[in-house]
């Protein structure tokens, strides 16, 4: 794994606080350590646990650890004892079965979520959604309201249902950061059932 940790390499790393969720980029790596540059500054500490993943070509790498020094933007990491690589797709994705709106400007359509990432989600509804057209929706993470906006990309006939996958489009950097950690939380949960 150690191989997939090399200078220029870009994660995402995650503390227990939402707020401190953010992208970062390797910058040096030692033997029993590795150093990252923080894309946005939060407040990190010594011994402190934190999750960090990125896309391979194995997939998405996955690994939790703690931070051995912190010097202003820059992180000292310890290497993980484990790791995982969790899935080939950019973002986890987990299975649902929350209900929403979309919203075309002129009508409202009920949808039951079947799985959701950060990037998109699959949709089953009643009636046919038009490819390439954007639908404003309100979704609830974690007692968190989500705005964005979903385009469907793919549609399917499945008996008396349509199943639409889509993405989001115009979902904030904070937005998707609570997703992904969101997805991740929920997929760890369901591995370790």
């Amino acid at each position: 794994m150690r191989n997939e940790i090399f200078e220029n390499k870009e994660f995402n790393i995650l503390s227990r606080s939402i707020d401190n969720a953010s992208k970062c980029c390797v910058i040096e790596v030692c033997d029993d350590c590795f150093k990252v540059k923080l894309e946005e500054f939060n407040k990190y500490e010594t011994d402190e646990s934190v999750e960090l993943f990125s896309m391979t070509k194995k997939g998405q790498l996955y690994f939790e650890t703690i931070i051995k020094e912190v010097n202003n933007d820059i992180l000292s990491i310890w290497f993980p004892i484990t790791y995982k690589y969790l899935q080939r797709r950019e973002y986890s994705r987990i299975q649902s079965d929350k209900t929403i709106l979309l919203n075309n400007g002129e009508q409202e359509i009920t949808a039951r979520i079947i799985d959701i990432s950060a990037g998109g989600m699959k949709l089953s509804v009643k009636e046919q959604l038009k490819l390439l057209t954007e639908y404003n929706i309100k979704i609830e993470i974690e007692n968190r309201l989500i705005e964005s906006i979903f385009e469907p990309i793919r549609i399917e006939v499945i008996q008396d249902e349509f199943v639409v996958s889509g993405r989001f489009k115009n979902l904030s950097n904070y937005d998707r950061v609570a997703m992904v950690q969101y997805c991740f939380r929920r997929q760890i949960e369901n591995n370790n059932k």
